[in-house]
């Protein structure tokens, strides 16, 4: 397995970019980014190092249904692969669906509140959330290459995760009320 770690912040806006490092290198880079096809505020993007791979991944814009079931987009220069929520899953925890390359995906918050990522039903990635230090890690099978959709997909994948858990802080406190 190999491990890669990203350093949280706080405010996090369009002139910042996020490193992605292993222990040694930056790899790449998270940047918060803009779309005309997806929401506003839910779009970042990932670009290696090198510079030599560029994929985006944001919420598609579909309005209050969004609160229900969001879908999702990540765009590479010439794919673009679509996920969604699992539909009765998402209303409990963190769960998305999708299709890359013929390949089904599946990206699903654990009991412990960790994210992990199947390939075809088999694990190939996990995203440890650091609570307290900011800091998260990202753990890939030595099948995912850096520069790999699917790669990106869980890197980013994680801003999806965050506004979820906003999402729902924000629907409970309704149902509080």
């Amino acid at each position: 397995m190999r491990t890669y770690y990203l350093k949280d912040v706080i405010y996090f806006s369009s002139k910042k970019a996020i490193p992605v490092t292993t222990d040694i290198n930056e790899i790449g880079y998270i940047r918060k980014t803009i779309s005309d096809t997806l929401e506003k505020d839910s779009v970042f993007s990932y670009i290696s190092a090198d510079e030599q791979d560029y994929f985006v991944l944001g919420m598609k814009q579909n309005g209050w249904k969004r609160l229900v079931l969001a879908e999702y987009q990540l765009c590479t220069e010439s794919i673009q692969y679509d996920f969604k929520d699992k539909l009765g899953s998402n209303i409990l925890y963190f769960c998305v669906v999708g299709n890359m390359d013929g390949e089904d995906i599946l990206i699903e918050e654990n009991w412990s509140g960790d994210l992990e990522i199947k390939v075809n039903k088999l694990r190939v990635a996990k995203i440890k959330i650091g609570t307290f230090s900011l800091k998260t890690t990202f753990q890939f099978e030595d099948t995912v290459e850096e520069n790999s959709p699917i790669f990106a997909l869980t890197i980013l994948m994680y801003f999806m995760f965050k506004i979820y858990q906003e999402e729902a802080e924000w629907v409970e406190g309704l149902l509080d009320i």
